[in-house]
């Protein structure tokens, strides 16, 4: 399975997707901000990131996007976005491998994961 970087402001919503996605055999590590995600992603060197886009910043989801996919080309970067147009014709949308609009459907979510771990 995986090693997936879960990234949200969202402390509640981060617990939970890490349960979910640890039941179906991820290793999951989280960061509740873009210092711990960059120091976790330089550790950990996931292969899956599962990003909110906004941190609670677009910016910082933004620069998230680029630093990892500089530092891993081959990382594969879920997006989770309550406002698609925040991606649409910037730089950063040709680096995520898949947007995931919120609410996030947790069957979505694990399917996606489950989909580009293989």
């Amino acid at each position: 399975m995986a090693r997936v970087l879960l990234v949200d402001d969202d402390a509640p919503a981060l617990e939970l997707r890490k349960l979910i996605l640890e039941r179906e055999g991820h290793q999951v590590s989280i960061a509740a901000d873009p210092t711990i995600a960059r120091a976790l992603f330089s550790e950990l060197r996931p292969t899956h990131i599962v990003l909110d886009l906004r941190l609670p910043d677009l910016a910082d989801g933004l620069s998230l996007i680029r630093a990892f996919r500089t530092a891993s080309p081959s990382v594969q970067i879920i997006a989770l976005c309550g406002w698609p147009l925040d991606l649409e014709n910037t730089p950063e949308s040709q680096m995520v491998n898949l947007v995931l609009t919120k609410p996030i459907r947790t069957a979505a979510l694990v399917s996606a994961l489950n989909t580009q771990s293989t």
